[in-house]
Order: C-alpha cells, then structure tokens, then sequence
C-alpha cells in the first residue's frame, strides 16, 4: 500500500472515531473548540494549578479549547494570552488575547510580553508538530518544541510559577524531564483520561519555578 493511500485510511478510520467519541460530543454540546479542553480540565482538577487573577500564556493555543478553559480559571482580573502559528477565531472574551506567531521565533519573548506587560504565572503548551506518520521523526519534532518552551519557560515565567508541557514518549522523554526537574521543585508526569487510547503523550506538569 502506498503511502498517501494509507494516510488517507488512517485518516478515514480518525473520522469514524471522532464520531463516537465521548469527550469529542461533549466540547461540542458545551461549547469548547476542542475535545483536548477536557485534558486542561483534568489537569487543572488535579493540580489546581490557576487562580483567579494569574497571567497564563498558552503556546500552540488554536483552535482555542484551552483558552476557554483558562479563560475561565483566571476570571475577570486574569489574562490569557495565546499563541499559535494558526489564526484563532474570536473567541468573544475579553480576558483573552492571541498572536498569530512561530515558537521558533526569536522575537517571541519581546512580541509577547509587549501584549501581557508582565511575565506569567503560568505556561500552558500542547504542542504537537505536522505528523509525519514516522513516530521517530515525529517524536524528534515535538520534544524539539518542548525544549522551546522550557527555554521560553526562562524568559516569561514568574518565580514560583508553573507549566505544563505536553511530551511524547520516547527517546527524548527522559531527558525534557530531567531538564524540568532543574528548573522547578516540583514535577509528575499526568496522563488525563481525556487522552485518546494508545495516545504516546502525556504532559508534565512542574510548580514552584525557581527563577534561573
């Protein structure tokens, strides 16, 4: 079988499975852009990791779930900035600004703290790259992503803040955990049940950022 031919089946088989999904039905009947806001939500119910009034910065945000999600954490008084080299439609909410912008960009750090004028009290990123359908090269690409943010993460957090950070398993997966683990006191790795089955990702989620 040729290659387009099988990424059009597996394409076919995501479609039919999205129909029955449970997480995938209820974003759509409580409003949420995407299924992948239940994850933050889960995140957040465990971790409790934003309050009313922080400063959250969400890289890879379109189209938009959890800036709803975030949006709601931090209140009237908090803002949500999001990033994404994908424009988001408007979301109509005003605690939410967004940036159309690559985070490879080396004006990143100067371009969003121009919109927050403060630095963050937490970063939220579930960046994942085009799939290739080569796990390896694809795992390469995203833990090449994650250590973007972690050196974002030096630049844009407040001391005593937190992230999450979504990683693939696999070779690189040990080593971003490592380098989070020097930079904040506290670190676990979270699977949300809002995960798709048989999903490689899990994300980190790190407190208490010790301000290199």
């Amino acid at each position: 079988m040729a290659w387009g031919e099988r990424t059009l089946k597996s394409k076919r088989r995501w479609l039919q499975e999205r129909k029955r999904d449970p997480y995938f039905l209820l974003a759509k009947k409580e409003g949420y852009r995407s299924r992948a806001s239940y994850k933050l939500k889960q995140i957040l119910g465990e971790y409790r990791l934003i309050r009313k009034g922080d400063f959250v910065l969400d890289i890879g945000c379109a189209p938009g779930g959890w800036l709803q999600v975030a949006s709601e954490a931090v209140g009237e008084t908090g803002l949500v900035i999001g990033v994404d080299i994908k424009r988001v439609e408007n979301l109509g909410l005003e605690n939410i600004k967004t940036i159309l912008l690559d985070v490879f960009d080396e004006g990143f750090v100067e371009r969003v703290l121009k919109e927050s004028k403060n630095k963050f009290d937490v970063i939220l990123s579930d960046l994942s790259p085009n799939m290739s359908g080569i796990y390896e090269l694809d795992h390469a690409r995203q833990i090449e992503m994650v250590e973007r943010v972690i050196q974002l993460s030096r630049e844009l957090l407040k001391v005593g803040g937190s992230m999450v950070v979504k990683v693939f398993e696999g070779e690189g997966s040990d080593r971003i955990y490592r380098n989070v683990s020097k930079l904040f006191r506290f670190v676990k790795r979270f699977k949300p049940k809002a995960s798709r089955r048989g999903s490689s990702e899990f994300y980190l989620v790190a407190k208490f950022f010790k301000g290199f």
